[in-house]
């Protein structure tokens, strides 16, 4: 089931990785290898995907963490705005998680929704193991419509 939900302002700590469509899923990859092997202290693990620039793409491997969160050498810190998000629950191999997205995209055509180009993957653990993630797309702050 596809849900709205809100949060508020989210920081994320981790490595990040700007890779073409075709480099993307090594370079991720070896971005989780490194992280679980770092010293952060994390527990929960979170993929965070930006929006593409300059032709590539963007997405921070990392954990969620309060702002003031000393940030470990060679990881960066992405300070996300509060807003609304489709939410979708996926239980499942992590090689379906792109399908979960593309149902998120697809849900927020059919109905009209604009999407930010920020999309949350909770659920990530050591070793990548299939199981339970939260897949979140962010929409767009949309203005009211004067009339």
């Amino acid at each position: 089931m596809i849900e709205t939900v809100s949060y508020p302002e989210l920081t994320a700590i981790g490595f990040m990785v700007e890779a073409s469509p075709e480099d993307l899923p090594a370079a991720v990859s070896a971005a989780w290898e490194r992280l679980f092997a770092a010293d952060s202290g994390a527990t929960s693990f979170a993929a965070v995907s930006l929006p593409e620039e300059n032709g590539l793409r963007r997405e921070l491997v990392g954990f969620l963490a309060a702002k003031a969160t000393e940030i470990p050498p060679g990881m960066v810190r992405v300070d996300l705005a509060a807003g609304r998000y489709l939410r979708l629950i996926h239980d499942g191999p992590v090689s379906a998680i792109p399908d979960g997205f593309a149902r998120l995209h697809a849900h927020a055509a059919a109905n009209g929704m604009k999407v930010s180009g920020i999309a949350l993957d909770f659920g990530h653990r050591p070793g990548l193991p299939d199981g339970r993630h939260e897949l979140h797309l962010a929409l767009s702050a949309q203005l009211p419509a004067l009339g």
